[in-house]
């Protein structure tokens, strides 16, 4: 799946940004709606190329972890084990720091009032766990 998205994203997001697909080695069996999967993807991709207006790069990386006691600690919703993360990150330039405690709320947008916007602010929450 993400190699297919890793060809087509650039369509989406333009010829300026890059697109580097790292997959991991060994990778364990996901169970996951393909679908539903390639809008997380999408929609990351489409927030950090808003945070590139001059270009750069996304990287999408996939490697095992596990997840032990400490970790559910702080995230209880996610019950401990071995998982296989998505990792999206970009050369953007971020996210201001008084922006971080609001990224999750719904219809939440750092867009400038009155510009085109494609979306509704809901693409970080539609990926949040």
């Amino acid at each position: 799946m993400l190699h297919e998205l890793g060809r087509m994203l650039p369509r989406l997001i333009g010829e300026d940004i890059g697109v580097n697909v790292i997959p991991g080695q060994n990778l364990g069996l996901v169970k996951a709606d393909s679908a539903q999967m390639e809008q997380v993807v999408m929609n990351l991709a489409v927030n950090a190329r808003d945070a590139m207006p001059q270009g750069g790069t996304i990287t999408i990386e996939t490697s095992n972890i596990d997840l032990d006691q400490e970790y559910v600690h702080r995230k209880p919703i996610v019950p401990p084990g071995r998982y296989v993360l998505i990792t999206v990150s970009d050369s953007g330039i971020g996210i201001d720091p008084k922006d971080l405690p609001h990224i999750f709320e719904p219809f939440f947008t750092t867009k400038e009032s009155g510009k085109a916007q494609v979306g509704i602010g809901d693409g970080l929450r539609t990926v949040h766990v």
